[in-house]
């Protein structure tokens, strides 16, 4: 498997097949990043799309001083930012809109609580300030480390801590109201 500088270096030099190998391998958790954000699936496709579209136009502007998908995922945060400041985009968010697959093994039951407990999720997460948000998801849902989300927001890592400490508090409280662990849910 090439590396991801690799691949980009391919993209500079004109190459598709360095894009269709990023695209195959950040698409989807990009996907899954623009969708929590934006809470609304079509959306979060066509900005994923933008976002390699991007990546390829801009190529020249990636410094290395990040990792690949640090600056990828830095693309994803400032078109969602923008989709939010362009069309007024917080109240309208429909958080059933993003779909997550249930185990085929899971009794029924299970699949409910399951079902519940991420809608519940959601709706915690839509209480969030934007920049709370996306730090979380970028720590929680995709494992990146402070540093990566430090550098993806272009921020300090202090503040990084800050947001997600934060971010953590305000859900402990939404979940203490309903009686249900924050940490459990997350």
């Amino acid at each position: 498997m090439q590396a991801d500088a690799e691949l980009l270096e391919m993209v500079r030099r004109g190459e598709p097949a360095g894009a269709s190998a990023l695209f195959e391998r950040y698409s989807g958790p990009i996907l899954r990043f623009t969708t929590r954000m934006l809470g609304n699936e079509t959306e979060a496709e066509e900005i994923t799309q933008d976002v390699f579209l991007k990546m390829i136009s801009r190529v020249e502007q990636y410094d290395g001083r990040a990792a690949v998908s640090s600056w990828l995922f830095a693309i994803a945060a400032n078109a969602c930012r923008d989709r939010f400041r362009s069309k007024a985009y917080r109240g309208s968010i429909p958080l059933d809109a993003i779909s997550e697959s249930a185990d085929p093994h899971e009794d029924a039951e299970s699949v409910l609580l399951g079902d519940e407990r991420r809608r519940l999720v959601r709706k915690a997460l839509n209480t969030l300030s934007d920049e709370q948000r996306e730090a979380l998801i970028l720590a929680r849902y995709h494992g990146l480390p402070y540093s990566e989300i430090a550098r993806t927001l272009s921020i300090s890592e202090g503040a990084v801590k800050t947001r997600i400490f934060r971010a953590m508090e305000t859900l402990k409280g939404v979940f203490s109201q309903g009686g249900r662990s924050c940490r459990a849910a997350i």
